[in-house]
This record gives C-alpha cells, structure tokens and sequence, in this order.
C-alpha cells in the first residue's frame, strides 16, 4: 500500500527533477515495489484524465454515446499506462540498463502528476478559447517543449544514458501515446478497429 511519506517524497523528488537536479532521484523508491506503487499515481490522476477527455469531446464531437466513451477512453488511459512500461522492458535491454529499469519507473509514472498539473490547465485553454489562436499555439509549444524536456531529463536521470539515446526514450513514449489517442479518437468519432 502507498503511504502518504512516500507519495510526498516522490512527488518532492519529481519536483527537483522539474528543476534539472539530478538529486531529485534520491527521493523516489527505486525497487521493484516502489515501482509497481508508483502506479498509484494513475489512480491520482484519473479525474484530471477525465477532464481532459471531456475538455477534448468538447471540440471533437463523438459519434457514441457515454457507455461507449467511457469504455473506448477508460481502456486507452489504461493502455496508456502500461504500454509504455511494457516496451521499456524491451528498451532497457537494448539499452543495457536493465538494473534502472524500476527506478526509472517510479520516476516517470511520478512525473506524470506535474506533467498533469500544466497539461489541464493548457487544455481548457484551448479549449475555452481564452486566448487568441496564435497566442494558443505559442504557449502550447513551450508547454510541449517544457514537458518533452522534463521526460528527456528524467530518462538521464533515471536510465544514466546520453542524450541521444534519451530522445529515442522521449520519441518512443510519445509515439505510443499519440498512436493510443488516436484510435481512441478514431472509435470515438464510430471508426472500426479492424
């Protein structure tokens, strides 16, 4: 069970690697368990998913109606959560950094809680128009940017690997990630799987 001192150490040490300090990486719990409790952090952030997801139907009319949605969005947020962990078992040998493996882990699903708390924000933005358009997409590439930086450093921090190889890291999450959305959007909006 996930207790209140380790949350708050994990989200202190993901706040210090919001910074760049790699001594951030001390304040996680970087075993096997810690990991897996890490995962915690999806349950945390199950409302603000939620959100985002309407805020988004908001401008992308579905075809289905709740029940659908709810199960198309609840099993890409669940996709969304193990997919990425899955592929870096593969990524963590290729990479010869199998012993970081539940550290890194605990870092990044951590990370994801700071990441949200900027992301929503952004997102009701956008969505409520309350800002002109080119203003829209200027704070929503420093954002992307902010946000593909923070990964970037958490994936050094947590693997010890180069830059370059931290951008591999970088690009494959965010290529799951937009691939899971989009056949979300896609079955949403009443498009077949098959």
């Amino acid at each position: 069970m996930l207790s209140l001192r380790e949350a708050s150490y994990a989200l202190f040490g993901a706040w210090r690697l919001a910074h760049f300090d790699l001594q951030g990486t001390a304040y996680f719990d970087r075993s096997a368990e810690g990991a897996l409790r890490s995962f915690w952090a999806a349950a945390l952030l199950l409302p603000a998913y939620a959100v985002m997801v309407l805020l988004h139907l908001s401008e992308n009319p579905p075809a289905l109606g709740w029940s659908g949605l709810v199960l198309i969005y609840g099993v890409a947020y669940a996709a969304g959560w193990t997919a990425f962990p899955v592929v870096m078992l593969w990524l963590v040998r290729l990479l010869d950094r199998e012993e970081d493996y539940f550290g890194y882990i605990a870092m990044y699903n951590w990370s994801q809680l700071l990441i949200t708390v900027i992301a929503l924000p952004m997102a009701a933005i956008r969505s409520g128009q309350l800002l002109p358009d080119p203003l829209i997409g200027f704070f929503g590439l420093v954002v992307e940017f902010a946000m593909l930086a923070y990964l970037w450093f958490i994936v050094r921090a947590g693997l010890r690997i180069g830059p370059f190889a931290a951008i591999g890291v970088v690009l494959t999450d965010l290529t799951l990630s937009v691939l899971i959305w989009s056949v979300a959007d896609h079955l949403a909006a009443g498009g077949r799987l098959f």
